[in-house]
């Protein structure tokens, strides 16, 4: 293993756009599927066996079928399998052992709340609330955030070599609205989490996701204000479709529709934005003189908007390619590095850091650039949490750095 993908791999990473459902094991989905008698798309398990090589890995190849269209067939799916409490705690605990197992030191992951069976092997018997579906998942983090606590202290007082022990990851969840949904059920959601989160401090905000062609931000607008009036930060998917060039010069409805759309995500202001891919040049020097900072999700970038196949699956130069990511590395845009939905693009943070490193020829004091002021813009709404959070990152990424015999 080359010395930048050992670096990319130890190094304590942050994840602010992951969603609970995507995040999920391709294996685990296979399994659940069968227990449940859905028949997945053959092109989900397509090209298969070449993500489950190690070797694979550090040559950062994709071969999978993954267009925007595709992947939200894909997501279809995915309820119909996880579509009881037993398999909501199956995934969620599975997906923070794999952050964690990734050196993950936080994780923001974000769902929309449903009502689901108890146990899909007894049908007839009583549902569980969205309430109920949130506080599942609260449960589970708050009982593996303490044992990583507790796993942290006992190995640092065991181990000699204390830069190897990973961070206990920090868990935390983002209420989803899914922008295809109704007006309705997105405000439902939104009271939920404002209502939740006065006695759930690992509720640290609410974001606007879903399939992009469907519906527009601005029926929602009035929504994410009040989580806004109510101290909940706010993260919208923004720029994954086309839009026209500005104000006047597209004569083709849906583009500017879209046009207008985005502007008016611009003008909202939300914390962050997810994506931001497709924004035209009067959008995009708009935000370089009022930023608002980017979750740039690599793999699923390239993947989504077919890069990668120009190039045999090369991850690597289909990333070369992206729309805005080389001028965020050249400016210093706030961004940060994700893995959007890890089981379905088959991916894990430590590939996105060496991925974007080898694209764009990044140093690994350039990954820790990013790494380090992605931390300013996590939705933690505890101050001194995050400030330990930035400090325990930098000393043990100091630690990292003497170990690998490189210098400051």
């Amino acid at each position: 293993m080359e010395s930048l993908h050992i670096f990319c791999k130890q190094l304590p990473k942050i994840e602010l756009h992951a969603h609970l459902n995507g995040s999920i094991r391709e294996t685990t989905l296979v399994q659940l599927a069968a227990e449940r008698s859905v028949t997945l798309p053959t092109k989900l398990l397509q090209h298969a066996a070449e993500h489950h090589d190690p070797d694979r890995e550090a040559s950062l190849f994709n071969t999978k079928s993954r267009s925007l269209e595709e992947c939200f067939e894909i997501f279809s799916y995915i309820p119909r399998c996880v579509n009881d409490v037993v398999s909501l705690k199956r995934i969620t605990v599975e997906i923070l052992e794999d952050f964690a197992n990734d050196t993950v030191a936080y994780v923001e992951l974000r769902t929309g709340p449903k009502v689901l069976l108890i146990d899909h092997k007894f049908p007839e018997e009583r549902y569980c609330t969205k309430e109920q579906y949130v506080e599942t998942i609260l449960d589970i983090m708050n009982s593996f955030e303490v044992q990583e606590q507790e796993r942290c202290v006992r190995e640092l007082s065991s181990s000699k070599n204390k830069h190897l022990i990973r961070l206990p990851l920090v868990p935390r969840l983002i209420i989803s609205v899914d922008r295809s949904g109704t007006f309705e059920k997105a405000e439902e959601n939104i009271n939920l989490a404002i209502r939740m989160a006065k006695s759930h401090t690992n509720i640290v905000g609410v974001e606007l996701g879903g399939n992009p062609t469907r519906n527009d931000f601005r029926l929602f607008e009035p929504l994410f204000q009040k989580a806004r009036d109510h101290g909940l930060k706010v993260s919208i998917h923004c720029g994954e479709i086309p839009t026209a060039l500005n104000d006047s010069e597209s004569s083709d409805p849906i583009m500017k529709v879209a046009y207008e759309e985005v502007k008016a995500v611009l003008n909202f202001r939300p914390d962050r934005l997810g994506h931001a891919l497709l924004l035209p040049d009067s959008l995009m020097e708009k935000l370089m003189s009022q930023p608002i900072p980017i979750e740039c999700c690599p793999t699923s970038n390239v993947m989504t908007l077919e890069l990668a196949l120009h190039y045999g699956g090369s991850l690597v130069d289909g990333m070369k390619t992206h729309p805005q990511l080389g001028q965020w590395i050249r400016t210093r845009y706030p961004f940060s590095i994700n893995t959007d939905d890890s089981g379905i693009f088959c991916t894990t943070l430590t590939k996105e850091f060496l991925l974007v490193a080898k694209a764009f020829h990044l140093s690994e004091d350039d990954l820790l650039d990013i790494l380090v002021r992605s931390i300013d813009h996590i939705f933690e709404r505890s101050i001194l949490i995050t400030a330990k959070l930035k400090m325990s990152i930098l000393d043990r990424v100091d630690a990292l750095k003497r170990s690998l015999n490189k210098e400051y």
